[in-house]
């Protein structure tokens, strides 16, 4: 009896400490100790309250940050966060000057989808839920902060680039018929704060307590 019940335990515990492991976003452990990391937070601007923005297979958001280079960040989404809206991150940066130029609406063009199955000669083919990967029936639509903002990554450290609110009007939506119906009115559609200076997305990332977020947290410099 006593076995059984000190099985069951570990097996409660596994069960606990799995779900508590789960509430936690993806993250790859750092490469090297100067490795870095940039996240931020992005909200919707729903009729004055905050959402999270909705990414799915045909239509999602993402930051447009580019590196010294030209070269594009490619953030993680979590949208998982409670009293949060949606944090975009990314990890295993070098240290150096990056810019934020704005977000980008990435919609499915259906005609171009259409060819792009014959084309393969798959027309069950599903298009995948990644905002940076370069396919023909990918469109994307910038909008952009009022004046690009530029900044520096330190070596061995997690930085916030702050919070931004986009207000937006999408042309059709899911009820559309028109191949660029998840497109979005660009004169209808603004960023509406962009606080280059808020640091609650550090404090608020400082808890995450996994074996490979407890090794990124080491470099965040929330108290």
């Amino acid at each position: 009896m006593r076995r059984i019940f000190n099985l069951t335990m570990v097996f409660v515990f596994l069960g606990v400490f799995s779900s508590y492991a789960g509430l936690f976003p993806s993250v790859d452990k750092p490469n090297s100790p100067d490795a870095s990391m940039i996240a931020l937070q992005f909200s919707i601007d729903d009729n004055g309250n905050l959402e999270p923005c909705v990414n799915a297979n045909w239509a999602m958001w993402a930051p447009v940050v580019k590196m010294e280079d030209g070269s594009l960040v490619e953030f993680r989404v979590f949208n998982g966060g409670v009293d949060m809206t949606t944090i975009y991150y990314k990890e295993n940066l070098v240290a150096g000057k990056y810019t934020l130029v704005g977000f980008n609406r990435i919609y499915t063009n259906f005609d171009k989808l259409h060819e792009y199955r014959a084309e393969i000669g798959n027309e069950n083919y599903i298009v995948p839920k990644k905002a940076y990967d370069d396919m023909p029936y990918r469109v994307r639509q910038l909008i952009a902060v009022d004046s690009p903002i530029e900044f520096t990554l330190e070596p061995n450290k997690i930085m916030t680039l702050g919070h931004y609110v986009i207000k937006w009007q999408v042309k059709e939506g899911p009820n559309g018929t028109s191949p660029d119906m998840y497109s979005i009115i660009e004169d209808q559609s603004k960023i509406m704060m962009a606080d280059s200076e808020d640091q609650s997305l550090l404090t608020y990332m400082k808890p995450w307590a996994n074996k490979k977020w407890k090794m990124w947290n080491a470099k965040n410099p929330a108290e």
